[in-house]
C-alpha cells in the first residue's frame, strides 16, 4: 500500500467506534491486501523448530526493538486531572457519584445502588496510580500483541537487521491462496485464540503526529488492577479500536 491508501485506512480506523458490520467492512475495505506476505528469520534453535512445527508467536509491544513503533502522546496532566476527579468522587458521603451513576444506569448495565455495593465489595486501590501513571507507556505496549510482516520479499534493511545479514532465511506466505492457509484446521488449533477471535492483516500508518493514547492509557491502569468487573468492561467499551491505533502507527522517519 502507498502512502495515500495507508492515510485513508487510517482515517477510517480512527473514524469508528463499534464493531458494527458496516463500520467493519467500511475498515477492511481501505485495506490493499498483498498476494504475499514475508518475515525475515535467522537460523537459530528456535526459528527451525518454529519453522518446523508451522507456528508464529506473537510478540508484546514492550519487547519490540524498534523506538519508533507504538508512537504515542499521552497528556499527563488530563490523567492527573481525571485520577483526581474518581478519587473524589470516591470519597465517602460524595453525593455526586450517586447522580453521575444514575445518569450512567443505561450504560453499565445496573443500577447505582448496584454498582456502589460493588465498589464495596472491591474498592480501588487509587493510591497506586500515580506510579502506574509513570509507567503508563510500558502498560499500554504490554496490552499489545502483534505479528509484523512485509510485502517485499527483496526489501535489504529487513534481510539485514532480521535475517541475520542475508545469513537467514525469509518465510513467504500467499495470502490468495486458501488451500495453504493451515490455520485452524488441525486439531491442536480447537482451543487457540487466533482461531475464536481471527486476526487480521493490516497495514502500518507512518506520520509525525503522535496519537493521543491517553484514554487507552487510563483503560490500561484499570485492567491492571483489582477493580470491579463492571468498571473493567465500561471501560473496555470506551476504547474499543483503540489497541488496533496505538499497535499500527509508527513515527514516519523510519
Amino acid at each position: 500500500m502507498n502512502s495515500s491508501e495507508r492515510k485513508t485506512f487510517w482515517d477510517t480506523l480512527c473514524s469508528i467506534r463499534d464493531n458494527t458490520p458496516d463500520h467493519l467492512q467500511a475498515l477492511l475495505a481501505t485495506i490493499n491486501t498483498p498476494e504475499y506476505l514475508c518475515r525475515f528469520r535467522p537460523v537459530s534453535e528456535s526459528s527451525l523448530l518454529q519453522l518446523q512445527e508451522n507456528k508464529l508467536y506473537y510478540s508484546s509491544a514492550d519487547h519490540y526493538d524498534d523506538p519508533f513503533d507504538t508512537f504515542i502522546h499521552v497528556d499527563f496532566p488530563r490523567v492527573k486531572a481525571l485520577y483526581d476527579l474518581l478519587k473524589s468522587l470516591l470519597d465517602s458521603g460524595n453525593p455526586d457519584l450517586r447522580n453521575r451513576l444514575v445518569a450512567l444506569e443505561p450504560v453499565i448495565g445496573m443500577s447505582a445502588e448496584q454498582f456502589l455495593d460493588n465498589l464495596k465489595d472491591h474498592p480501588l486501590d487509587l493510591s497506586i496510580f500515580p506510579e502506574r501513571i509513570r509507567q503508563i507507556r510500558t502498560i499500554i505496549q504490554k496490552n499489545l500483541f502483534s505479528i509484523c510482516f512485509c510485502e517485499d520479499a527483496m526489501n535489504e534493511t529487513l534481510w539485514l537487521k532480521y535475517a541475520n545479514n542475508y545469513r537467514g532465511f525469509a518465510l513467504i506466505y500467499d495470502v490468495k491462496d486458501d488451500s495453504s492457509f493451515l490455520c485452524g484446521k488441525e486439531k491442536m488449533c480447537e482451543n487457540c485464540r487466533s482461531l475464536i477471535e481471527k486476526p487480521f492483516v493490516y497495514p502500518v500508518y507512518y506520520t509525525e503526529d503522535a496519537y493521543d493514547a491517553t484514554q487507552f492509557a487510563l483503560a490500561c491502569m484499570l485492567w491492571g488492577e483489582q477493580v470491579p468487573r463492571q468498571i473493567v468492561e465500561l471501560s473496555t467499551k470506551t476504547v474499543i479500536w483503540e489497541a488496533e491505533r496505538v499497535s499500527l502507527i509508527k513515527k514516519k522517519c523510519h
